[in-house]
């Protein structure tokens, strides 16, 4: 039966789909072998196979009896594991037969339905013992069984036992050979003589039969009955000298007894070797299996939940950084290596939801050092951040929704595919996104990180008073008193965002990342198929095209920007943006300029594919020129110089030469500058210069005379 079972779990329990040297399953794994000892310790048990008459298994019978003889323990250990084995297997099947049965007399009663059982399955195979569970008690129980069977095995042969006590049974031999010979000369001393050499055998180098007493005293001089080497027993301990006396027995008057003393010192020895091998083999036993036991729970357990906690701590420390768990030691297997990827997921989704402004709330709630609650608290005291703030629009957007209807999900996801990435890829963040609208942060730190730059440089110093040479000398003094000295304290409190060693590059970076949204969003292929979409260029002469609105500004992020962005710039950057004006913003009496960086977004950018032999991908390189960005790029990027195409030095110098008059307060010859710069972008996706009719269309809302009240800038009441 045992047989026939081992050969129905090899064919079963067996997958032999990549070979026999690739087996996996039951097949020559531990519990195979363990179950072929059990059932060779089992033949010498059965009789017509122990037996001499059949022939064919008369030596396999003699080798199982040998075996069976000589390890007997250890059989009957493996003869026990398997029917334990079978217990649990049958018990298995017996409770789940029993459950059938109940479960079908239920739906046979009629008293639940048959979804309400369904139910009641699921909930009891999800209880089942997981796969890590079931994985390490696998391990466990054959690191133990191995652990038993190897002490079982080798524990005898460190423990010393003498089969025969030898001396002891020579001595009474002896001791019934004395009264046997009487007053036998001869016969006595033979058998003393023999007596003494075969002890001195025993002995090996060492005398081993020290002393020995005959009783009663008879053939003196005939024969030597009685000697002690008193040398060797006086440096003897009390536990190496064994002397064994015989009871006294009267025959015809005579007393006959028997006194020897023996040498035990080379057994002690002996003995003493022994129990330190086995000592020994206990101490690698127990640190052997404690190092599997330990390596088992470590591996399966412990390392994925420390790998979690390092998970969270990592996130807890930036929660915007995007790191790669994969390449993490420590993964689990089985549930634990689920679990770890749902705080992988979730860990993601919270950057996501939260992004750069809910950053400080993940990292509190996250973090696992401390005495963190098991709530989440939102209510995270704010701080001033500072930061490079983009702002981007996509135009027309409620007519496009109202045309595409349930496709606009696949347009605007196709915008933000190509916004958010280009915004990573240039060091920012996606902060939020409403609808048509995404505000992107270049994080540069908090006020605590930067406060060694604060109040306001030689060079910021320069330009403010440069931009604020043509105001009024009573400007500041018609404002009111409360007015002048919060605008001090603002300036007091206010971090000179031009010290920052390394701005300028970030500034870089984020003017660059929209212009490349832009160039993205006139190449991108799922992009310009809109333009072919007759529903949406229905009524419109040259069609339609993706337009955005770009923003960027720099300042701190709680009671709103302070500070220019463009004096942020390198200078290369700051050569590519024209002032188009100057403004005061709602909330703010500061004057503030405004510029903007020329883009023609009417025209065919070409498509980008990465060099023929390159082992990178397209992405990969855009990312690397990214993440090595310096100023060159501005007078050496392909997409950057076509993007400025329309902008020529006559145009610059028209368009300059108006502005300054504008701000100068002399509006008529702004009029006519700024009209020529105009006509000189009708070329343009618009058919003229957005900033120039801006400004023209402010001059003429006056007459076209020049406020006597101008003081070289004007509020800006829409966005």
């Amino acid at each position: 039966m045992f047989v026939l079972e081992m050969a129905i779990y090899f064919l079963v329990k067996s997958d032999f789909s990549k070979g026999i040297l690739s087996v996996k399953g039951y097949a020559f794994s531990f519990f195979f072998w363990l179950d072929l000892l059990a059932v060779l310790a089992m033949v010498p048990d059965v009789g017509w196979l122990a037996s001499n008459g059949f022939s064919p298994l008369d030596s396999l019978a003699a080798m199982a009896g040998k075996i069976s003889g000589k390890s007997s323990p250890v059989l009957r250990m493996a003869r026990l594991v398997r029917l334990l084995k079978l217990y649990k297997v049958t018990s298995q099947r017996s409770l789940e037969m029993q459950q059938f049965d109940g479960i079908k007399k239920i739906v046979e009663s009629g008293h639940f339905s048959h979804d309400e059982i369904q139910e009641f399955l699921e909930k009891s195979n999800s209880q089942k013992q997981s796969k890590v569970g079931a994985k390490l008690s696998e391990r466990i129980t054959r690191r133990v069984i191995l652990g038993v069977l190897l002490m079982l095995l080798i524990i005898p042969l460190l423990t010393y036992s003498s089969s025969v006590d030898d001396e002891n049974e020579a001595t009474y031999f002896l001791h019934d050979l004395n009264i046997k010979a009487g007053l036998n000369c001869d016969y006595l001393g033979r058998s003393i003589s023999n007596f003494r050499s075969i002890m001195d055998q025993l002995g090996g180098d060492k005398p081993f039969l020290v002393a020995l007493k005959v009783s009663p005293p008879r053939c003196e001089g005939i024969v030597p009955m009685n000697f002690s080497n008193d040398d060797i027993i006086g440096g003897m301990r009390d536990d190496e000298l064994r002397t064994i006396s015989t009871d006294p027995i009267m025959v015809d008057g005579k007393e006959y007894s028997l006194s020897a003393s023996f040498n035990m010192k080379p057994y002690i020895d002996q003995q003493s070797i022994f129990s330190i091998g086995l000592l020994v083999f206990v101490m690698i036993m127990l640190v052997v299996l404690s190092h599997q036991f330990t390596g088992d729970a470590q591996r399966l357990v412990l390392s994925p939940i420390e790998s979690m906690t390092a998970i969270v701590n990592m996130v807890a420390a930036d929660p915007l950084e995007d790191f790669d768990f994969k390449s993490m030691p420590g993964t689990g297997d089985y549930e634990t290596h689920i679990v770890q990827q749902a705080i992988e997921k979730i860990t993601a989704l919270l950057r996501i939801g939260f992004g750069v402004a809910g950053a400080e709330i993940i990292s509190s709630n996250m973090a696992v050092e401390g005495n963190g609650s098991a709530c989440l608290n939102p209510m995270i005291p704010g701080k001033r951040v500072y930061a490079v703030f983009g702002f981007c629009d996509i135009h027309s957007f409620d007519k496009v929704t109202e045309i595409l209807e349930d496709e606009i999900m696949t347009f605007i996801n196709s915008v933000a595919r190509i916004v958010h990435g280009e915004v990573s890829r240039w060091g920012g963040t996606c902060n939020k996104n409403l609808g048509n609208s995404f505000l992107m942060v270049w994080r540069i730190g908090d006020e605590n990180a930067l406060s060694d730059y604060g109040g306001f440089g030689k060079r910021s110093a320069e330009r403010r008073n440069s931009e604020s040479s043509n105001k009024s000398d009573d400007y500041d003094s018609a404002r009111p008193a409360n007015s002048r000295a919060n605008v001090k304290a603002v300036k007091r409190s206010t971090i000179d965002l031009s010290r920052i060693p390394g701005l300028d590059l970030l500034s870089d970076k984020a003017l660059i990342g929209f212009l490349k949204v832009i160039i993205e969003v006139n190449r991108d292929v799922q992009l310009l198929a809109y333009r072919d979409d007759k529903r949406l260029s229905k009524g419109k002469e040259n069609g339609f095209s993706v337009r955005m609105g770009f923003g960027l500004h720099a300042g701190w992020a709680i009671e709103g920007a302070v500070g220019s962005f463009h004096k942020l710039l390198s200078e290369p950057a700051q050569k590519q943006c024209r002032k188009v004006d100057v403004v005061t913003v709602k909330g703010s009496n500061v004057p503030m300029p405004i510029y903007t960086y020329d883009t023609f977004q009417n025209q065919v950018f070409p498509q980008l594919r990465a060099p023929k032999f390159s082992a990178l991908t397209l992405q990969e390189i855009l990312t690397r020129q990214a993440e090595n960005y310096d100023t060159s790029a501005w007078m050496s990027d392909p997409d950057l110089i076509q993007l400025r195409c329309l902008t020529t030095p006559i145009f610059w110098k028209t368009f300059e030469k108006g502005v300054e008059n504008y701000l100068g307060g002399h509006w008529e010859e702004a009029r006519e500058n700024l009209e020529k710069a105009d006509m000189m972008m009708a070329s343009n996706d618009t058919g003229g210069d957005g900033p120039s009719r801006a400004i023209l269309k402010y001059m003429k809302s006056n007459d076209w005379i020049c406020p006597p009240s101008w003081s070289g800038h004007r509020p800006l009441t829409t966005k």
